[in-house]
């Protein structure tokens, strides 16, 4: 009997994805809540629910839906907290309100509100429990009134106007920042108080609470004109609400923070002064007021690994009190990896416990009581699969999948696998391809393709699965792509491509489409596009500029000039001489040299803008100069601008304007390679 033809895989399947978050095992470890969330065709936007998983059952059902459920923790064993909307409260802006279900059965009920907007709440102790919420030194809106004859006008700040007083003035995904900072607080469930613990002017970047509840340790910069890079590591003592500060903030930005009990606190610092740097590792002892560095594993804490088919937030580190060792996510290559580190006196590199290729997006660990080894349930994309939840064997590394929330979309669509390959690179590196062959591929047949680069710089792609990827090849195309210098996971002397922008990184990627076609002749060489964002952006503007080797384009969220970007994007103000090695004024002929612009006169390849207006990364105005320049050349261009969103729109926009990006991507294809 023949069997059933697969689908293609095409841009309105991602209201068929479900992506997996949050992972959280319950104190016994016998159990695991997790969110779920969805594209919702109908209100153009995401919606979520928080579902229990039984680990020694395998059952899987869901907990709540209503009000977009969301970030569940425990509050015992038997008993689940989650934030979620109610609607007789959609009027009250500033509310948040929080809800406890039982997992055996029974109505969830309201457990606590908010008097701000929030996210996650940590728990303390009974009844206390520290929130992050963004504290506004414009206490109430302020207003500009004029007298207009006996009539007072009145403009309203965040409606009328704006106040630009520090840098950065934006920030991407939050708007305007300005006298803004994300602070913690305090709430008690019983009195209903909510206490700011953070000093002010302070923008707390990362946090974790002490085992026992009784302290707390956050870090970000403190300032009141220009944030500054580096900064600081504090601990708030509960008991008398003193605060004292760890490190200085001299020359180092703090990126992860974790309590290792009650009285030590690790934490990670990456070095100023160059980009690609990775952090170094600490454990600061409260006690005795000591800090010691670990040994240098020349790797950054958190999955690198890029895909548009994921949604929600992942803890990525954690301390067991069982084992005495810290559980971290890195990235290695292509893949990222769950890793163990010891942080005793013999501290060593970390240990990987996972042996699967794809990502390890977060975990959860529990060593219960009595148990012989810890609990450890993992969100991952393995294979071609989206996210699922995976329960670990921490002593063979074995992975038994606990969730199936896209097994039926996989199984009836024709999912392209990722090929690997490596070659002894010109650079003198050992160097990695992915190719991607079109659906119903017939060899001997000429095909076109797709050379698909990467953000970041220092990001990675590897063989997970990837919405866009997927859709051209079921579309006809090949679709590959690599690591070029620039990206993570080969240690930050691979990553650094300070002062040269356009270089080493344009050589890795010509170096590689030669070897790709090379391996994989039914590629037509006369048929190749190149597509990108960020970054990945950046670099298509500078090839359209520097060879007329592609036949088409596409370029999202894109950077062409850096004698602007540095002036007018949230981390331009710093990132930027970081990776020019000066500003504009210092030295003028060096950051143009840099920025593809410069090469325009040579552009003749059709270039498809993709770009949205509250981008404040990788602000419209490089998009709308490349634009012009291009259309003044006689070259064909076309720039589509997404009103309202911001530099994630391939991750986590509107579904629509999704659906319109992938279109618009589509039919630019296949106007100039088909």
């Amino acid at each position: 009997m023949e069997a059933t033809k697969k689908l293609p895989v095409v841009r309105e399947d991602l209201y068929r994805f479900r992506f997996v978050s949050e992972v959280s095992l319950s104190p016994d470890g016998t159990k695991a809540v997790y969110a779920v969330n969805r594209a919702d065709q109908e209100k153009n936007g995401y919606a979520s629910s928080v579902w229990l998983a039984d680990l020694k059952t395998g059952e899987n059902r869901l907990l709540a839906e209503r009000g977009n459920a969301k970030n569940p923790v425990w509050l015992d064993d038997s008993t689940v907290l989650f934030k979620a909307e109610r609607p007789e409260a959609a009027k009250q802006a500033s509310e948040t309100t929080y809800f406890a279900i039982p997992v055996c059965g029974g109505e969830a009920q309201l457990y606590m509100t908010v008097p701000e907007k929030t996210g996650k709440a940590v728990r303390v102790k009974d009844g206390l429990w520290l929130l992050q919420a963004t504290a506004d030194d414009f206490k109430e809106q302020e207003a500009l009134k004029t007298k207009d004859g006996e009539e007072e006008i009145t403009a309203v700040r965040g409606v009328d106007y704006e106040v630009y007083e520090e840098l950065p003035f934006w920030f991407n995904g939050k708007g305007f920042r300005s006298r803004k900072r994300e602070a913690l607080y305090l709430f008690s469930k019983e009195s209903g108080e909510l206490k700011c613990i953070t000093p002010e002017f302070l923008d707390v970047t990362a946090f974790d609470v002490s085992a026992d509840g009784g302290a707390v340790a956050f870090c970000g910069p403190c300032y009141d004109s220009i944030k500054p890079v580096p900064d600081a590591l504090y601990c708030y003592r509960i008991e008398n609400g003193q605060t004292k500060r760890i490190t200085d903030g001299a020359d180092r930005q703090t990126g992860h923070v974790c309590f290792m009990g009650n009285d030590r606190i690790f934490y990670t610092a990456t070095p100023f002064g160059r980009m690609g740097r990775n952090p170094r590792f600490y454990v600061h002892d409260l006690g005795t007021g000591e800090t010691k560095e670990l040994p240098f594993c020349d790797a950054d804490i958190g999955n690198g690994v890029g895909s548009d088919a994921k949604y929600g937030a992942n803890r990525v580190l954690a301390y067991c009190e069982g084992d005495g060792l810290l559980y971290m996510v890195q990235t290695a290559w292509g893949d990222s990896h769950l890793m163990t580190l010891d942080c005793s006196g013999s501290a060593g590199l970390p240990v990987k416990k996972t042996a699967l290729a794809g990502a390890v997006a977060g975990f959860d660990i529990k060593y219960p009581q009595g148990a012989d080894k810890p609990v450890i349930v993992l969100n991952a994309m393995r294979g071609t699969h989206l996210s699922e939840l995976y329960l670990l064997d921490p002593a063979t590394g074995e992975e038994r999948k606990l969730t199936a929330h896209n097994d039926e979309y996989l199984e009836t669509h024709e999912i392209s696998e990722p090929e690997s390959f490596r070659y002894a690179g010109k650079n003198g590196y050992e160097m990695e391809g992915y190719v991607m062959k079109p659906a119903d591929y017939v060899p001997g047949t000429k095909y076109p393709a797709v050379f698909e680069i990467h953000g970041g710089p220092k990001g990675v792609d590897g063989t997970v699965f990837f919405h866009e990827f997927q859709c051209l090849a079921s579309a006809g195309y090949f679709v590959f792509y690599g690591n070029p210098r620039g990206s993570d996971g080969r240690g930050e002397e691979y990553a650094d491509i300070t002062e040269s922008f356009g270089k080493n990184d344009v050589a890795d990627l010509m170096e590689l489409c030669d070897e790709t076609l090379k391996r994989f002749p039914d590629i037509d060489g006369t048929r190749i596009g190149i597509c990108g964002g960020s970054y990945g952006g950046f670099m298509c503007n500078w090839l359209v500029g520097h060879t007329n080797r592609f036949a088409a384009a596409v370029s999202q969220r894109s950077i062409s000039n850096y004698l602007t970007k540095c002036l007018y994007t949230d981390i331009g103000y710093y990132a930027n001489k970081l990776q020019m090695g000066a500003y504009p004024w210092e030295d003028f002929d060096k950051v143009w040299s840099m920025s593809p612009l410069s090469g325009m006169n040579s552009a003749r390849t059709p270039i498809l803008f993709l770009q949205s207006d509250e981008d404040y990364r990788c602000y419209m105005g490089d998009a709308i100069q490349m634009f012009s320049a291009v259309k003044r050349l006689g070259t064909d261009t076309r720039m589509i601008l997404f009103h309202g969103e911001n530099h994630e729109l391939s991750r986590s926009g509107k579904p629509q304007n999704r659906m319109t990006r992938l279109d618009e991507l589509m039919k630019w294809f296949e106007k100039y390679l088909k």
